[in-house]
């Protein structure tokens, strides 16, 4: 699980590329409908924070 508010972000958008065969869950407060759509692809998953 990657939780980006450890690194300082809370926003995930969907400009980079992810691994087809490495699904990843993501943990943020707010995820643009694009990454989302990205993750989801690849057999990730996102999880939304307070």
């Amino acid at each position: 699980m990657i939780d980006v508010t450890q690194f300082g972000y809370f926003k995930v958008l969907g400009k980079g590329v992810l691994p087809e065969n490495q699904p990843i869950v993501v943990k943020a407060k707010l995820v643009s409908k694009n990454a989302e759509k990205k993750i989801k692809e690849a057999g990730g998953a996102v999880l939304l924070t307070a």
